[in-house]
C-alpha cells in the first residue's frame, strides 16, 4: 500500500500557495485535489493536460510531479483558439499564449512542460506514450470532451487516473462524458467527485472492475439528472434550483489524500 511521505502536506500547500495568484478558473478545492493527483502516481507513465488556458493547472501539475521525482515533466496541449461556446471569457492586454508562457517562466517550470500548440485531436495523431494521469479541461462541449477521452483512451496505462474539470458545472460535455464513458464503462473501477472535478481509475479489465458496477450505476443515475438542465443551453448560469438540488445529492466535498489512496489501486 502507498504510504504518504511526512512532507506531503507541506509540499502540497506550498504548491497551492505558489499558483494561487495565477488567474484561472480552478477553485482551491479543485486545485488541491489536482495537485495531489500529480503528486501520487497510481502507475507509471506520462501526465497529459488537455486545455491549459493561462497555465494555472499547468504550473500546479509541473510542480506536483516533481514531488515524486525532480526530473519529472508533464505534457500540455492547447490551440489557444477560444472558439467554443463553453470557453471562458478572456480579457488581457497580451495574447493568451504569451500569458501562458510567461506564467511558466515566472514559476520556473518552462523546462518541466512539453507544450504542444495544437488541438488535442492533432496531438492524438502523433502521441505514442503511455499515460498515468489524463487531466481534461479543454473544449467543454459534448463532442469536445468525448473526443478528448476517446483520443487518448488507448494510451491509458493500467491504473491511470482520468480527471475532468467542470463536471459539476453548467456544461454538458464533462458531465455527460463522465456519466456515459466512465460510470457506465466496464473498464473503469474506482471513481469520485471533488469540487467540480469528476475522476475515474482506468483498469482495462472488466473482471477487475465488477465490484464497482453497482456503485457506479448508483452515481450514474444521480449524475445523469443534471444533464437536462445543461444540455441545451451551455451558456446558462448556475441559477436553476432543481439543478442545484440534484447536484447537492452528489458527494463532492474535499478529499483527503489518505482517504483517496484507500479508494484506488496501485500498479507498476
Amino acid at each position: 500500500m502507498y504510504l504518504i511521505p511526512e512532507n506531503f502536506e507541506t509540499y502540497l500547500e506550498s504548491t497551492i500557495n505558489e499558483v494561487k495568484n495565477i488567474k484561472g478558473h480552478l477553485p482551491k478545492r479543485d486545485l488541491r485535489f489536482l495537485c495531489f493527483l500529480g503528486m501520487i502516481p497510481t502507475t507509471s507513465g506520462e501526465v497529459l493536460e488537455i486545455g491549459s488556458f493561462r497555465g494555472k493547472s499547468t504550473v500546479a501539475l509541473a510542480k506536483s510531479v516533481e514531488f515524486f521525482d525532480i526530473k519529472n515533466k508533464i505534457n500540455a496541449v492547447d490551440p489557444f483558439i477560444l472558439e467554443s461556446v463553453t470557453d471562458p471569457l478572456y480579457k488581457s492586454e497580451i495574447p493568451i499564449k504569451d500569458e501562458f508562457l510567461n506564467n511558466l517562466k515566472d514559476h520556473n517550470v518552462e523546462n518541466k512542460v512539453e507544450f504542444f500548440h495544437m488541438k488535442s485531436e492533432e496531438l492524438g495523431k502523433i502521441w505514442n506514450k503511455k499515460i498515468r494521469l489524463l487531466w481534461i479541461d479543454g473544449d467543454h462541449t459534448y463532442h469536445g470532451a468525448k473526443t478528448d477521452l476517446e483520443t487518448f483512451l488507448p494510451y491509458l496505462k493500467k491504473g491511470a487516473i482520468v480527471a475532468f474539470h467542470d463536471v459539476l458545472n453548467t456544461f454538458d460535455g464533462p458531465v455527460r462524458v463522465v456519466a456515459e464513458q466512465i460510470l457506465l464503462s466496464e473498464k473503469f473501477g474506482s471513481f469520485g467527485f471533488c469540487g467540480s472535478i469528476g475522476w475515474g481509475q482506468y483498469i482495462g479489465e472488466p473482471n477487475e472492475c465488477e465490484n464497482y458496477y453497482k456503485e457506479k450505476l448508483k452515481y450514474y443515475k444521480k449524475l445523469h439528472r443534471l444533464v437536462p438542465y445543461v444540455a441545451l443551453n451551455p451558456k446558462k448560469k448556475d441559477t436553476n434550483l432543481m439543478y442545484k438540488l440534484n447536484r447537492a445529492l452528489i458527494p463532492h466535498d474535499e478529499i483527503q489524500p489518505n482517504e483517496w489512496i484507500k479508494k484506488v489501486k496501485f500498479f507498476n
